[in-house]
């Protein structure tokens, strides 16, 4: 029973709606090679393997865009729907769905009709999360396919946490003491907002609602960001250009990606998919290749409302205006129908209505406090256009022209060619703000504080042949003087720095030197701290042997977290108690996790601090004063005594992967704990941290109290490469590439994890793209037939 749902390699099917015959070879990791005659076919045949291997995960995301999951969790996922139907994701994308090119929705059609068949075929022989679930899969639509594409944009959106912890951060401390702590923020973006009752009260149910949600779906990192960097011809052995990327995203089974090589006369590609989209997302083509990270950009903001006592009007430019209100009906398994309604401003959707006590009524006024948000996700744009476009583009002129249609999540796209030349573009739509607007929360009571429009094409950044020979991003700040603003939660620089170091090391390089690279584990943000640590016991006597040795090894650490060694895990418990013995007598436990649940606000705040001798040092409830060498020395005090504590006082045993490991979760996971061994991926043991390119994030905080979904392990790796990608067009008929976990989803498949222990030791799959290659003999061959 179990193995009927395994997908069929092999064989023939047939299909009325395809133009000609196609086949798909796949290698012994299961990667497809698709031969079509159009663009059409193609996309059916993605389609159909997309839901072979991964028809749940994009049954779920599709259902979670919709607002349609309590239809099959019951009521406990009836705030997700409340929440994506108040977003309106769905609702926005039918409404623009004219404004798409005809030739996306004509191929959007075809993948749909690859999956339905393969819906329509496998009735029954679902993989075994339907049969858990008790349900069965819908019809595809390529309204599904556009949903994926914008839940990608709301992954990587992060100012519904920042906006709301800073506004927090704001009220409890001024404007003075936070910017002693927040990095890359100036005190015009600081402009508190007067307000009848705390940020706090207005957004726990939407802050709740949205981490329980990332935490179902498997969204539990927060550094979402990425490595890219590709050298021309004159820093490269081969003599033609290499370009690398490692996406990182959170860690998932299935991972994020699919790989898959297309041949037909008009699409040539390969690379990674994006399950439930047609297209390579990164990857390359015959004339160029392409890998992405994200821009950072700031795509959401916030607005205080003030409603009358009806909750029928919000209060604009003096006068009382009319709320758009949809009404909504819900499904819930097993129970009624819910109505539901949304209320609209012009900005967009009030969500801190998400449960319907949640609205604050101040009774000195009569009126009630709400907040509304405009978020990019709920504009018009192609992404899918952008990327059919980028799949068949021959130079840097139509590469750039393509990503010009790309709008959300904003990535740093990044370029070569077989012709030498290496260049840069920015995909991004950049709201211009008015200068009064504040980039935590704003008034919403004047249309001063709207958006004024968009960064126009010509005024976005890009770079063609830089005379350095290279160009690399790491989530960086890559244009400081740029017209508008971007951003203020850029990664701290320890990745791009230590890429440029080893990009200027070598005068050339090879494929092998950027596997290595991609793997390098050296951290010079700690390069950064520790010289703090050592100042501040350079006069102290030290009588206690295991902090003797403890300092020994960081004077002479070369900075490399291994796995194997103590020093990193000495330095990672240290990083922890400096982080609690700095903020948290001030803040409280409560909103100090909040502060440190986007790690990379804590980490710039600390190097930020640490240059100073800031007040935050002092505890608040002891008498003495203590300064910043006190502190230093107490939170290492408190990390040898954590480390004896856990495991024991011999330091030989306190290597960094005995406490840093890295489990791939099914959705299930946590359900039922026996089952869990079976259907996650490890644990294993695993070296790095936030900042080395090799980023393996934990979490700095803990389980938030009044936010139960957000369970982890101490030090528990949740985010880092989902993939590598590295291509030298000196070999244009071959890649490398690796994935997290495996090409299916499918539990009971031999392709669910057999990439984990490979990305895990840093090999690749060399993976050929030439058509003789392709149909080698010891590929299996799947034919789908034209059926008349």
């Amino acid at each position: 029973m179990l193995s009927s749902s395994l997908p069929k390699y092999e064989g023939t099917i047939r299909s009325n709606k395809i133009f000609s015959d196609i086949e798909i070879y796949r290698d012994s990791f299961a990667v497809p090679y698709i031969i079509a005659d159009n663009d059409e076919d193609v996309a059916f045949a993605l389609g159909y393997l997309h839901a072979q291997e991964r028809l749940f995960i994009m049954d779920l995301i599709r259902r979670a865009g919709e607002g349609r999951l309590a239809e099959i969790l019951g009521e406990k996922a009836l705030p997700f729907d409340k929440m994506f139907r108040t977003v309106g994701i769905k609702r926005n994308i039918l409404q623009n769905y004219s404004n798409y090119d005809p030739q996306v929705i004509k191929i959007l059609q075809a993948y749909s009709n690859g999956v339905n068949h393969y819906i329509e075929q496998n009735k029954g022989n679902y993989s075994i999360e339907f049969d858990v679930l008790g349900y069965q899969p819908e019809k595809w639509k390529p309204l599904h396919s556009l949903i994926i594409i914008r839940m990608m944009g709301w992954e990587l959106n992060l100012s519904w946490w920042v906006d709301f912890t800073y506004a927090e951060l704001l009220e409890k401390f001024g404007k003075d003491k936070l910017l002693e702590i927040l990095p890359d923020i100036s005190e015009n973006n600081l402009r508190k907002i007067p307000s009848s009752k705390s940020i706090s009260q207005l957004s726990k149910d939407y802050i709740k609602t949205n981490l329980e949600f990332r935490n179902l779906i498997g969204w539990r990192g927060s550094q979402v960001g990425s490595n890219n960097w590709t050298v021309n011809s004159n820093k490269s052995i081969s003599g033609k250009p290499i370009i690398a990327n490692d996406p990182h995203l959170a860690f998932s089974a299935p991972g994020k990606w699919y790989a898959v090589v297309i041949n037909s006369k008009q699409w040539k590609a390969a690379g990674v998919t994006l399950p439930g989209v047609p297209g390579i997302v990164i990857g390359k083509n015959e004339n160029i290749s392409w890998a992405l990270t994200n821009l950072m950009n700031d795509d959401a903001d916030y607005f205080y409302e003030k409603l009358d006592s009806t909750r029928q009007n919000y209060f604009l430019d003096g006068r009382w205006q009319p709320l758009e209100i949809i009404k909504d009906t819900i499904k819930i398994k097993n129970q009624k129908n819910e109505i539901f309604e949304t209320r609209k401003t012009h900005r967009g959707p009030l969500i801190s209505e998400i449960h319907p006590f949640s609205f604050i009524y101040n009774e000195s006024d009569k009126k009630y406090s709400a907040i509304s948000m405009k978020w990019l996700g709920n504009l018009f744009s192609d992404e899918m256009l952008a990327f059919l476009k980028i799949n068949k583009a021959g130079n840097f002129n139509e590469f750039k022209e393509a990503v010009g249609y790309f709008a959300l999540p904003g990535q740093n796209f990044l370029y070569a060619d077989k012709r030498g030349n290496i260049g840069y573009v920015m995909g991004a739509k950049i709201p211009i703000r008015s200068t009064s607007a504040s980039t935590i929360i704003s008034d919403g009571t004047t249309s001063a504080n709207d958006w004024k429009g968009f960064a126009a094409k010509d005024e976005m950044a890009f770079v063609f042949n830089p005379t350095e020979n290279f160009f690399a991003t790491a989530n960086n700040n890559l244009f400081p003087n740029f017209k508008y603003h971007i951003s203020n939660l850029w990664e701290p620089s320890s990745r791009i720095d230590r890429i440029n170091f080893l990009l200027k090391q070598k005068v050339k390089h090879s494929v092998k030197d950027f596997q290595n690279y991609q793997m390098d584990q050296t951290s010079e943000y700690a390069k950064q701290v520790v010289p703090y640590i050592l100042s501040a016991f350079k006069d102290v006597k030290v009588k206690d042997k295991n902090l003797s040795e403890s300092l020994e090894l960081l004077e002479n650490w070369d900075y490399e977290m291994s796995q194997f060694n103590q020093v990193t895990s000495i330095y990672q418990v240290f990083i922890k108690y400096l982080l609690r013995n700095i903020y948290l007598d001030e803040m409280g436990e409560d909103l100090f996790n909040k502060f440190l649940f986007i790690a990379n606000v804590p980490y710039r705040s600390l190097l930020k601090v640490l240059q100073s001798d800031s007040n935050w040092f002092d505890n608040v409830y002891t008498t003495q004063i203590e300064n910043k060498n006190a502190i230093i020395r107490k939170s290492l005090s408190d990390a040898l005594t954590y480390l004896e504590k856990n495991y024991g006082k011999d330091l030989s045993n306190w290597q960094w992967g005995r406490i840093h490991k890295v489990t791939f979760k099914h959705p299930f996971s946590g359900a039922f704990n026996p089952v869990d061994r079976f259907i996650n991926i490890g644990p294993y043991e695993i070296g790095g941290d936030g900042t080395t390119i090799f980023n393996t994030e934990y979490p700095f905080a803990k389980s938030i109290e009044e936010f139960s979904a957000f369970r982890h392990e101490e030090f528990e790796n949740v985010l880092g490469p989902s993939m590598r990608f590295i291509f030298d067009f000196a070999k244009p008929d071959e890649f490398y590439l690796i994935l997290t976990t495996g090409q299916s989803g499918n539990l009971f498949s031999n392709h669910y994890s057999d990439m984990s222990q490979k990305w895990l030791e840093g090999k690749l799959l060399k993976i050929r793209t030439d058509e003789a290659s392709i149909k080698s003999s010891d590929k299996k061959i799947l034919r789908i037939i034209r059926a008349n």
